[in-house]
């Protein structure tokens, strides 16, 4: 495919008569950009650095009476410095801060809309934004009224795919008509940066030539999704053009968020705005797209779902899409999930492998991996390691400690195939080790260990059932197996049964009868009472509900937010809001004009946590008459 590139240079000198048109730059005061503005000014800033040598201010706390402290009438550039602050403070992992910076570019949306105005302020905010931890920053308020400047800017014509570059982003033009209509040139961008290697912005928006000869970026409803962000590592064009047959063109974008599956959202012009076609309360994912006629209204998407973690096996279904009723609806009806026909699913299917005879099982897992191919090489590696355990129950540990070994000379560090090689191996070499002891050991050392420990001894208690001429503890130890407590278990109508609590990878529970002459009858139970897990906690503090966030960040919706978080106190008596929800909860005061409640409810939170970010805002918010 050929792609034009576009330099900005020729089309700058006539963006300081443009900017006085652009919603988006309209202020009291005259531009920044004076017509004359040398194309050279036009790049955005250097880069502001985001280093650890970056200082948080000094926390302050009250030094007057709740009387003398007003609720802050904002100006735009106040309130864009606090916002900036913010990002420079933005560290791996400080969740609180990214949230507080995500409630502070809600606010500055609504207060100031289009804020920042000012050139210079937009590119050092872009700046730091790229600065800041990968994917911990919501740039298109920022980005994107940057790239409709450049349009204008560059003036491409959107008669055929082309490509321009500015300050560090790449921005890919592809003609495309979304309103149906002629009297107007659209195109899709998408908007990269850096131009190669791991994207930190990733964006594909919808831009127009007006009938007016002025470039802008369509509004979306909601904001078309960008990348990397929160759980969004990549985003990717899936198709371009007429989905539905409705004569225009549609934007469909997939969302990866790590999982099985990705999210595939369309996206098309719908009463004045780029809006996602597929039906509200839905969600149309898909593990891959099996057929997607270019003339037709319907996609057939194969879902996935986990059946099996341990052994990686996945269970599918095909769903088919269809055009309805103006949006993309899914059949009221869905076939189940079915096991895919893999190596993962065809040794899941024979479990449980431990409770039956070894040479059953050792059989069943080796005529299986005759089958394995190429893409089959975790199942394969657990299945070695259970015909390495196995091998010890079947009272051959020296096999099963020879395949270990082989098995840790192929695994690489930090892998779970290290992990459990490592763990049989030292528990093989501990003195009395028994398969028990081992197969505790694996299940401790990685999630999804390669050993039951429930199913070892359900096979053991009724392959060997413990002799009631012989101590039951004597018995249990020579098993490896270690009490922790014992006592009897005492029922009308029955005979009494010997409880033990066992310590392998975790506290269990068994119960032996005197059912028959010579043996004990084995039963797993649930803890005793007195010995029942503990309830879990109440939370020493209630954080702000996700429905209590997206109200306010995603409905526009602040009264909605009190509501929830009202629910949220009424639902947990005596637990108080975390200083995050207290905040969330004086911003939607704030933001519905009640400045009464807003400057308490600030004052408050500074004065109890004023070393917080919360608390900082809060104090933010407040001005001292």
């Amino acid at each position: 495919m050929f792609v034009r590139r576009l330099s900005l240079i020729g089309g700058l000198l006539a963006l300081g008569g443009l900017l006085a048109l652009l919603p988006v730059f309209a202020q009291d005061s005259p531009p920044v950009l004076a017509t004359n503005t040398p194309p050279a000014m036009l790049s955005l800033p250097p880069l502001a650095t985001n280093t650890p040598g970056v200082l948080p201010p000094v926390a302050s706390v009250p030094d007057a009476p709740f009387e003398r402290y007003a609720l802050r009438l904002w100006t735009e550039e106040e309130l864009v410095e606090t916002l900036l602050a913010q990002i420079r403070q933005l560290r791996p992992g400080d969740e609180e801060r990214q949230l507080a910076v995500r409630l502070l570019q809600n606010e500055l949306e609504r207060r100031f809309p289009g804020a920042p105005r000012r050139f210079d302020q937009r590119g050092q905010m872009i700046g730091l934004m790229l600065a800041a931890p990968r994917g911990s920053v919501d740039m298109r308020l920022a980005v994107r009224p940057y790239i409709q400047m450049a349009l204008n800017a560059a003036r491409p014509p959107f008669d055929g795919i082309r490509s321009l570059d500015t300050s560090g982003f790449n921005i890919t033009v592809t003609p495309v008509n979304v309103d149906g209509r002629a009297s107007t040139q659209d195109a899709v961008l998408h908007i990269r940066y850096p131009a190669a290697g791991d994207a930190l912005y990733d964006d594909y928006v919808v831009a127009q030539l007006t009938e007016q000869d002025i470039y802008q970026i369509l509004p979306s409803a909601p904001s078309l999704p960008v990348a990397p962000l929160n759980d969004v590592v990549a985003i990717n064009l899936e198709r371009l053009g007429d989905a539905n047959n409705d004569g225009a063109d549609e934007l469909s974008l997939s969302l990866d968020t790590g999982g099985i599956n990705r999210e595939l959202m369309i996206f098309g012009w719908r009463g004045g705005s780029i809006v996602n076609l597929v039906a509200p309360g839905e969600r149309l994912l898909f593990g891959e797209i099996v057929d997607w006629p270019l003339q037709g209204d319907t996609l057939t998407a194969r879902v996935y779902r986990v059946e099996s973690a341990a052994w990686g096996c996945l269970g599918e279904r095909d769903v088919t899409w269809q055009w309805q009723l103006n949006y993309f609806r899914v059949p009221e009806q869905l076939d189940g999930f079915t096991f895919q026909n893999r190596l993962a699913c065809l040794l899941y299917q024979s479990e449980p492998l431990f409770e039956q005879p070894v040479s059953e099982a050792v059989s069943r897992i080796e005529s299986l991996l005759q089958f394995a191919q190429p893409d089959d090489e975790t199942s394969v590696q657990r299945a070695n390691m259970v015909l390495a355990m196995l091998a010890a129950l079947g009272g051959n540990l020296d096999s099963g400690v020879q395949r270990a070994q082989q098995l840790q000379a192929q695994a690489q560090p930090g892998t779970w195939l290290a992990a459990q090689t490592g763990a049989y191996l030292s528990a093989a070499a501990q003195p009395g080790a028994t398969p028990v002891t081992i197969c505790a050991a694996l299940e401790q050392a990685s999630p999804n260990g390669a050993c039951s420990v429930e199913q070892v001894l359900t096979r053991l208690f009724a392959e060997q059932p413990l002799r009631r001429d012989e101590p039951i503890e004597a018995q249990l130890a020579a098993l490896g197996i270690n009490v922790l407590d014992k006592q009897t278990i005492t029922a009308v109508g029955k005979r009494d049964r010997q409880a033990f609590r066992f310590d392998l990878a975790g506290d269990r529970w068994w119960a032996f009868a005197a059912l028959q002459p010579d043996v004990y009858t084995a039963e797993k139970i649930g803890p005793l009472p007195g010995y029942e897990m503990q309830p879990t906690p109440l939370p020493s503090l209630a954080e702000p509900p996700t429905s209590a966030l997206n109200a306010l960040l995603l409905e526009n919706n602040p009264a909605g937010t009190l509501n929830i978080l009202d629910n949220t106190i009424r639902d947990n008596p005596g637990v108080p809001l975390a200083s995050s929800a207290r905040f969330l909860q004086a911003l939607s005061y704030d933001l519905l004009a009640d400045r009464s409640s807003a400057r308490s409810a600030y004052f408050a939170l500074w004065a109890d946590d004023p070393a917080s970010v919360w608390g900082q805002l809060a104090a933010a918010h407040l001005d001292k008459r």
